[in-house]
C-alpha cells in the first residue's frame, strides 16, 4: 500500500493539526492509539526515546500518564484527563507535563495544560488520522510538539502496518 507522509497545519500560533493516511481501520488505530501495552511500542517523539510507563483510564474523566525517557535518561511525562471518548472515531483530552516525570505515580504539573482531539475517519480499508492539538501558550511550544508528534505519527503509522 502507499505510504502517505504526515500532512502539518499551523492555522494560528496556539494550534497544530496532523494529519496522515493509516492501513488500519479505525477499530484498529483507536486500539493501538488508547492501548498503554501497543503505547509503549510506538511512542517515540525523539530517537531513541523509551517508554517505561503507561496508563490510561479511558472513560470521561479519566486520568492518562505517559512515561517516556530519552537515550540520556531525561524524563518527559505526559499526564492529561479525557474529556470525550467515543470509541473509535474520536478522542479529546488535556495534555500537560509533569515537572519531575521520573517517579512512577502522577506528579506536579508545568500548568501549561493544552488540548488535543484525535479523529479516526473510515476512508475505506485505511483511515485518516486528524489531530488538532491547541491552546499552546507560546508558538515555541507549537512548534517543539509538532516536530515530536511527527516523529511519533511516523513511529505510529508504521506500528499500524505491523
Amino acid at each position: 500500500m502507499m505510504t502517505i507522509n504526515n500532512e502539518v497545519q499551523k492555522p494560528d500560533d496556539a494550534t497544530l493539526i496532523l494529519r496522515r493516511v493509516l492501513n488500519a481501520t479505525p477499530e484498529l488505530a483507536f486500539n493501538a492509539w488508547t492501548s498503554p501495552e501497543h503505547i509503549k511500542q510506538w511512542m517515540r517523539p525523539e530517537p531513541g526515546m523509551v517508554v517505561p510507563s503507561a496508563r490510561l483510564d479511558l472513560r470521561v474523566g479519566g486520568k492518562f500518564r505517559i512515561q517516556m525517557k530519552n537515550p540520556e535518561g531525561e524524563y518527559f511525562t505526559a499526564v492529561g484527563e479525557f474529556r470525550e471518548v467515543k470509541a473509535p472515531e474520536r478522542l479529546v483530552y488535556t495534555w500537560d507535563w509533569e515537572k519531575d516525570g521520573a517517579g512512577e505515580e502522577f506528579g506536579e504539573v508545568e500548568g501549561k495544560t493544552s488540548l488535543i482531539t484525535v479523529e479516526f475517519l473510515k476512508r475505506g480499508q485505511q483511515t485518516e488520522f486528524v489531530m488538532t492539538h491547541s491552546r499552546f501558550a507560546t508558538i515555541a511550544s507549537r512548534d517543539g510538539h509538532a516536530e515530536g508528534w511527527g516523529r511519533a505519527l511516523d513511529s505510529f503509522a508504521k506500528f499500524m502496518e505491523g
